[in-house]
């Protein structure tokens, strides 16, 4: 457990991300505004030197300074901050991001006092930091301080770090001092409480820091709300409960970077033929399926590209619809795959790449050992037969057959996914009813020959007449159906169309 008070957190203030997000090519030689509803939230320097402000509407800031405007796109910063947090990385596994509504600015907060003896010392590992930021188009601001808050505030602040003097308990009141001097405008993502701070005298930090000592924190609460408390309680760290310096730190969210499996192998000679791939396939998916087994993942999806020694590529996509942690069957539809088309080149080099996995699923299983084996197993090679033949034949080849309920016997049937969810409950009306077990896709006219009704032979009606009415709203339908029976005694369903007046055959019984 740290000692409470020997964190340490850098908080990086992104100031121009709402532009640089959309524009990461560098500097500009013209004025360029950011707009939201309408509203300037943010100018470049030369947009900002025409007399553009925040808040400004987009047809006087185009006046003042002829300005290009983009609209901002939230999604692209989120995209930004998360390839920083990427990199970042290197430097701490702690990483949290920091969005303020207020001034539409975004950055990132690092906990670092894991990291010191690593990178040998605070002075060390900023300048590491600052020198990678650098090199991106991101401009920046930094602030340091005992905790994620404080640091954020002391962004907006103007303070080097020149060596490790603010490192350890020591520092927390190098830190509060240097807070103290901050205007409470800072603090604007709270405008409600800063405006009743505002109204009642207070000026700085410092201020509402002789507030808390003569009083208590609860005043606070009272007046300005449990969200704008607990900020402050963050800020000098304070323990709400005991009023007093916080005897245990919260624990800290380690940030987990994107994964993903990505080998290959470069062949001694080119490979003109599939069998010749085989080895390496095999390789290369056992390593996939170490991988994931050590992570407790398995995925559904990969993908392989192959090259010649001129960088000519071709990618092939291999799906499973379970989900797989071993490597047989991805290895088995990789050969189908392989399988149903010709190498279009020499091949000098394979590679794997697995981009997404998910947990391992863990289910419940039944105590009847010998039963459940068989029936898993029997799954598994149901599971492995139909992952085959989508391989080979196509996902469009392989369904499965649901009921969809409807009056019209045709629009009950409905073909889907082996991985979509569907009802197989039929209502009464099906079960009591006389309903073939082959059903035409279309119906199918019936000829009338010597006013006798023919198809394939002559019929003639054993049961009927069923009425079904439906879909009146759309194309209406209207129907007598009976049981009738070819002259080579084969049952077949046929119905007579109340609109058009024909015989069809819609079905032939089993």
């Amino acid at each position: 457990m740290n000692a409470p008070g020997s964190r340490l957190w850098l908080a990086i203030r992104f100031s121009d991300l709402a532009l640089t997000a959309l524009k990461p090519d560098g500097p500009t030689t013209k004025p360029i505004v950011v707009i939201e509803k309408k509203r300037v939230i943010f100018a470049n320097a030369m947009a900002a030197a025409a007399g553009v402000t925040v808040t400004m509407d987009t047809t006087t800031a185009q006046l003042l300074s002829g300005c290009e405007i983009v609209e901002r796109d939230a999604v692209k910063e989120q995209s930004a901050l998360h390839q920083l947090s990427e990199q970042l990385y290197q430097f701490s596994p702690y990483i949290d991001r920091y969005y303020s509504d207020g001034l539409v600015q975004s950055g990132l907060l690092l906990e670092l006092s894991s990291c010191l003896a690593l990178f040998g010392g605070l002075a060390s590992l900023s300048k590491k930091i600052f020198a990678h930021l650098a090199a991106t188009p991101y401009g920046f601001e930094y602030g340091l301080a005992h905790s994620a808050q404080a640091a954020w505030y002391l962004s907006f602040a103007d303070y080097d770090i020149v060596g490790d003097e603010v490192v350890g308990n020591k520092a927390k009141p190098l830190f509060i001092e240097r807070l103290n001097k901050l205007s409470i405008d800072v603090l604007i993502d709270y405008p409600r409480a800063v405006e009743a701070l505002a109204k009642t005298g207070f000026k700085t930090l410092g201020d509402l820091a002789l507030q808390i000592n003569g009083k208590s924190i609860s005043s606070f609460r009272k007046r300005l709300g449990q969200d704008f408390t607990d900020l402050l309680c963050d800020i000098y760290a304070i323990d709400q409960n005991l009023l007093q310096n916080s005897l245990f730190e919260k624990p800290r969210d380690i940030y987990r970077p994107d994964e993903w499996f990505e080998q290959e192998i470069q062949f001694e000679y080119p490979v003109t033929i599939v069998e010749q791939l085989e080895p390496a396939i095999e390789n290369l998916l056992q390593q996939l399926s170490d991988y994931l087994r050590k992570r407790q993942q398995q995925c559904q999806y990969i993908e392989w590209c192959i090259a010649d020694i001129y960088r000519k590529k071709e990618w092939l996509k291999v799906n499973s619809d379970e989900p797989q942690s071993h490597w047989q069957l991805l290895y088995d539809l990789t050969l189908i795959q392989f399988d149903n088309r010709e190498l279009p080149f020499e091949v000098d080099t394979i590679k794997l790449i697995c981009h997404h996995s998910m947990p391992l699923q863990r289910r419940s299983q039944l105590l009847d050992f010998d039963q459940n084996r068989r029936r898993k197993s029997s799954l598994q090679d149901f599971t492995i037969t139909i992952a085959k033949l989508k391989a080979r034949l196509g996902d469009s080849a392989v369904y499965k057959l649901g009921y969809r309920d409807s009056r019209v016997p045709e629009f009950t049937n409905v073909m889907l996914a082996l991985a979509e969810k569907c009802n197989q409950e039929l209502p009464e009306v099906h079960l009591n009813s006389l309903r073939p077990t082959w059903l035409l896709s279309k119906p199918e006219l019936i000829e009338a020959r010597r006013n006798r009704l023919y198809w394939h032979g002559y019929l003639s009606t054993l049961v009927g007449p069923e009425r079904i009415i439906g879909d009146w709203w759309q194309e209406p339908v209207a129907r007598d159906y009976f049981l009738a029976k070819r002259q080579d005694h084969l049952p077949v369903w046929i119905f007579f169309n109340l609109y058009d007046k024909q015989w069809y055959v819609h079905g032939v019984f089993a």
